[in-house]
């Protein structure tokens, strides 16, 4: 594989100090960049350095395949696809790892003599303090060098390190902020495409590469005085969301009027429950209504039966189970959710009955954790934000992944 870096990426590469951030939105190329980083300079005898993403499963599968295309290029390399490591002729060694495990990667010397030693990826979603703690004593005995990537995720530590490399921060720290549509690997037509599909924050903080104040909020989109409205005709397109949970089951009826605006109008809460007295309070509120749009876990566990699946109960019940084949995820959900509740236009798509009270309280309490998913921390928040979302990502998802090729 030959990669042709710009101006710009050469002037990162080249630039003295010895600790680089890198805020960027996604697409623009920060794993090539992380790569060219760490394989560009030559390699000392017994020199050690290393790629790190916030999980090992993510280093196998984004770093790990492009790693083993640029060897091709390095002659005798020794590629061990269990430990993630290449091993050259001269006994250096270049190893993805994850931060998910911390104390493996203690007592790691990096780098000779002043080279470039670790690439951390996606830092705004590590553990705070991992820098400090585990990687900075690893660069310290050769001086090596080291890049912090990421794309933000509101004014979290990975900002505080942005800082550092902005006038008046620290010395040898710099940092660059750059929009996808800025020197990135997909056209600006993509781009601006992607913009429609996508809530304004979101377009903001993931192509943008912006630090937001929407807090931690998991419905940063939902606004009271926005979007409860009692409504004035039932739509003419109803049917169910479903979380399944014995303390709480939460159903949610929901409709589209035919200008494709989606209204909650009802909800359901069971405690102590199961998936058949759910299905009956269904039928006997709402006997029409026969499509729900339930939780995919629900296909192979039961809440309350060990032969058959919550899925299986509901079509005894009558209903047409709707559900991917397994679960989205989360980030994903809550994107598809709040860009219907309102997209990078300003427009809504989506508003929600008074009576659903416990829907409501879940879109205005439930927060998200420092890894982006729901904090379930409060046992007695998000399930109806969960069965409201399933079908927000089945049929209006932010999100559509697919395979794709990459051009350098």
């Amino acid at each position: 594989m030959e990669i042709k870096l710009d101006d710009i990426r050469w002037s990162i590469l080249n630039h003295k100090a010895n600790t680089k951030v890198l805020c960027t939105g996604r697409r623009w190329g920060k794993s090539v960049l992380s790569a060219v980083f760490l394989l560009h300079q030559p390699f000392a005898s017994g020199e050690r350095r290393i790629y790190i993403s916030p999980f090992y499963r993510q280093s196998k599968l984004i770093m790990f395949p492009l790693m083993k295309e640029l060897m091709l290029s390095f002659g005798e390399v020794k590629i061990n696809e269990t430990e993630l490591s290449f091993r050259f002729a001269n006994g250096a060694e270049l190893a993805l790892k994850g931060a998910d495990n911390p104390d493996s990667l203690r007592g790691i010397s990096l780098g000779h003599n002043g080279s470039n030693g670790v690439v951390i990826d996606e830092m705004a979603y590590c553990k705070q303090g991992f820098f400090e703690e585990i990687v900075m004593p690893m660069l310290m005995d050769h001086s090596a060098k080291a890049m912090l990537c990421s794309t933000p995720s509101g004014y979290n530590h990975f900002y505080n390190y942005f800082l550092n490399g902005q006038p008046g921060g620290k010395a040898n720290w710099k940092s660059w902020q750059f929009k996808t549509i800025e020197h990135g690997m997909i056209p600006k037509k993509a781009v601006l495409e992607a913009k429609k599909n996508m809530t304004k924050d979101q377009y903001k903080q993931e192509l943008e590469g912006d630090f937001l104040t929407t807090g931690n909020k998991a419905v940063w989109n939902f606004d009271r005085n926005i979007h409860v409205k009692e409504h004035t005709d039932l739509p003419p397109n109803l049917f169910w969301g479903q979380d399944f949970n014995v303390s709480t089951m939460a159903s949610v009826l929901m409709g589209t009027y035919t200008d494709g605006t989606l209204h909650v109008i009802d909800e359901i809460a069971l405690t102590n429950s199961n998936t058949e007295e759910m299905a009956r309070e269904m039928k006997k509120k709402w006997p029409h209504v026969t499509t729900t749009f339930p939780d995919p876990a629900g296909r192979a566990l039961s809440t309350t039966s060990n032969n058959r699946s919550d899925h299986a109960i509901l079509r005894e019940y009558g209903f047409n189970v709707r559900a991917k084949s397994k679960a989205p995820l989360q980030k994903d959900r809550l994107y598809s959710l709040n860009r219907l509740l309102m997209n990078s236009e300003g427009q809504i798509k989506m508003t929600v009955s008074p009576k659903c009270k416990n829907l409501i309280r879940d879109y205005e309490l439930v927060q998200r954790d420092k890894h982006g998913n729901l904090d379930k921390s409060d046992l007695s928040l998000s399930h109806f934000l969960d069965a409201s979302s399933y079908y927000c990502d089945l049929l209006h998802p932010a999100y559509r992944r697919k395979a794709t090729t990459l051009e350098f």
